[in-house]
């Protein structure tokens, strides 16, 4: 058994041993932090779980199309868990203000880590990491894929299946092992592996095809998933586009481009900055030819700016710039929340030495 499976079997121990959990991900929620979140609450409770799941920052109108963001609460106060489990997120202050917060329950509470990204501080008891995974969504599925069930609930979910129930079970053979996989949680799983693939563009292996091929025959909704991260645009946001094409910020003579949104921006072209998905850098800044990177500035309502940054090429590693700002990510994909001055933004950008000796 390997250091992977290791802390599969440890989990799956933990989720049958204890009965109320928490779950929480960077306050930032991506694709696959609310895909891996969400499918793990709504598993936890298939099972007969008492769950939470908390986020510091309201749910993008970007992912209400998944119809579930009502189920994410913000406030902890004076409730008790058995266990935290923390999805996609590298370090702990990454969740927030939540840990600093309900030190009560964060500094008393054992914490299951379950991500893939690169520099993982394994502030868990239990860590379930591998920086060669898609997303966090395909660590959750293999966690899922051979979760121990009692009897009862076994047989009660065989009996589902015979009366043709849209329910899958898997690894039923060794040991009564086994796990519930319903099509909205394969839904979920499939969501968090897209977004954070960028389509199965990146960060690709043939595991990540094995498993979005069994979500798929377990029912996950590839078409609603595809057609509301990728064929949805409205026209403003095609403007909002424009308008940073036309205005693109041009650092070291092109080789780095970006373009810094204020709130001013967005309400010209009304939108939210929390509704701007990851279109405009995935698919447009960070596709240039002749750039090493791309950058975003964002500001937020509250006066904050989000930093985002995309590398073009391998060989360049901007979560380097990320760090600087006390945020994370991977090497080709990386942000940040700060207070930093715009100045002191772009000459960090400008002057930080991103490239990887290989």
């Amino acid at each position: 058994m390997n250091e992977k499976q290791q802390e599969i079997r440890k989990m799956q121990e933990m989720i049958e041993k204890w009965q109320k959990f928490l779950i929480i991900s960077h306050r930032s929620v991506d694709g696959d932090a609310y895909g891996s979140s969400m499918a793990l609450y709504f598993y936890l409770q298939s099972i007969g779980k008492t769950v939470e799941v908390v986020n510091e920052l309201p749910i993008t109108p970007f992912f209400h199309f998944l119809e579930i963001h009502n189920h994410i609460t913000r406030e902890i106060a004076g409730k008790k868990f058995d266990s935290i489990f923390v999805c996609d997120c590298g370090e702990l202050r990454l969740t927030g203000e939540y840990p600093e917060r309900y030190a009560e329950i964060f500094g008393n509470t054992p914490i299951i880590n379950i991500d893939h990204h690169n520099r993982n501080s394994m502030f868990g008891v239990c860590n379930l990491v591998d920086t060669e995974a898609s997303s966090t969504c395909e660590l959750v599925y293999d966690l899922m894929e051979n979760t121990p069930l009692s009897n009862s609930l076994l047989e009660g979910e065989r009996a589902k299946k015979d009366n043709k129930s849209p329910l899958l079970l898997l690894g039923e053979g060794a040991g009564g092992w086994g796990g519930i996989i319903s099509p909205q949680i394969a839904t979920l799983l499939l969501f968090g592996i897209i977004r954070d693939t960028n389509c199965f563009k990146n960060s690709i292996h043939p595991h990540v095809f094995e498993v979005t091929s069994k979500l798929i025959a377990l029912g996950a909704e590839y078409e609603k998933v595809i057609f509301h991260s990728y064929k949805s645009e409205k026209l403003n946001y095609l403007q909002l586009y424009g308008h940073v094409l036309e205005n693109l910020i041009s650092l070291k003579w092109g080789v780095i481009v970006g373009w810094i949104l204020t709130q001013d921006i967005f309400n010209r072209y009304d939108i939210r900055e929390n509704e701007l998905g990851p279109q405009l850098i995935n698919e447009i800044l960070s596709s240039l030819e002749g750039t090493d990177f791309a950058f975003l500035v964002k500001e937020t309502e509250s006066g904050d700016r989000k930093l985002s940054f995309r590398a073009r090429r391998d060989g360049i590693d901007v979560s380097r710039i990320a760090q600087y700002f006390w945020g994370g990510g991977h090497i080709q994909s990386a942000g940040a929340y700060t207070k930093a001055s715009l100045d002191e933004i772009l000459k960090v950008i400008e002057e930080t030495d991103v490239k990887i000796s290989l």
